[in-house]
């Protein structure tokens, strides 16, 4: 049987949002033509895709089967689209650029509007998420490029040019917070409060654990665990928890005396950033042009 580019970014638009009434509002189609649409593909393949649940759509082992192709077949058919639209002159297509949330907060959106500004045809989708969201992104064929912490390995994945941005996780509470001494240097008496972090597994939460452990130290009373950076530091600032937090994200907060930094070594990581890609792929026009711009939003100041 034989799929056209309709039908396979309506079957992903279901696996990537779960349910047909999230999906048709991506797919810009109506929830019963895109039910037909997946129906009609199940009688083709003679196989169902999904199962159907009270609260979304589960693969089944025909759709768990279909995905990486899938997947692989969009990609192809817009790297074509784009290669044809750079012969005739025109900048259009779609980036799908993942970058940490440090990142998303400057220099990348620093790039991307001067990118539009040459460019304004491209259509950007820009995922915030941690290292390890994005490389299983990156690898899956659901981003085109991503900005992650400098070291990351994957055999699906190479780096290609640094992200001359530096920062560093330090932990952080409140402004008054009155179980802490501002000037103290005590990490047993940070490890004593209770704190907010990321979910386990999540690459942040790894690191903190492993300098821990390095330290000789358990890990701390995590009362709330999120998979947001922006309600960690929310938690942080209307709370008595404290969090480990990136400083290009809490700077602001600092300078205005909302919250402190504990300068403890033990519980302080530099890091750095690189660029990368698949392995294997070829870089369609929009993401050179967002790779020069990021360059330039890198030497620029602010």
């Amino acid at each position: 049987m034989s799929f056209d580019g309709r039908d396979l970014r309506a079957f992903l638009a279901v696996v990537d949002c779960g349910s047909l009434g999230r999906a048709a509002h991506v797919v810009n189609m109506t929830q019963p033509s895109l039910s037909r649409r997946i129906q009609e593909m199940e009688l083709r393949l003679g196989s169902p895709l999904f199962e159907r649940h009270s609260k979304g759509m589960a693969l089944t082992a025909a759709g768990e089967a279909l995905i990486d192709h899938a997947r692989l077949l969009v990609f192809e058919m817009e790297q074509a689209e784009q290669a044809v639209a750079a012969l005739n002159g025109m900048q259009r297509g779609r980036l799908r650029l993942g970058a940490v949330a440090a990142l998303c907060r400057g220099v990348v959106p620093r790039a991307i509007a001067a990118m539009l500004r040459d460019a304004p045809e491209i259509i950007v989708d820009l995922f915030e998420a941690p290292d390890s969201e994005l490389v299983d992104a990156l690898v899956g064929r659901r981003l085109d490029l991503i900005v992650a912490t400098d070291g990351l390995e994957h055999d699906e994945m190479i780096a290609i040019a640094p992200c001359r941005v530096e920062d560093r996780f330090v932990p952080c509470s409140r402004v008054g917070n009155p179980r802490l001494d501002p000037a103290s240097t005590d990490l047993d008496a940070l490890l004593d409060c209770s704190w907010v972090m990321l979910g386990r597994g999540r690459t942040p939460r790894l690191m903190f654990e492993e300098l821990l452990s390095r330290s000789g130290r358990k890990l701390p009373r995590i009362a709330v665990e999120t998979n947001s950076i922006g309600a960690q530091i929310a938690m942080v600032a209307n709370s008595d928890m404290l969090g480990w937090l990136p400083m290009a994200l809490v700077a602001g907060q600092v300078d205005a005396g909302l919250l402190q930094v504990h300068s403890i070594p033990e519980l302080v990581i530099e890091r750095s950033f690189q660029i990368y890609r698949r392995r294997r792929a070829i870089l369609a026009k929009p993401a050179q042009l967002v790779l020069d711009h990021l360059a330039a939003a890198m030497d620029a100041p602010g």
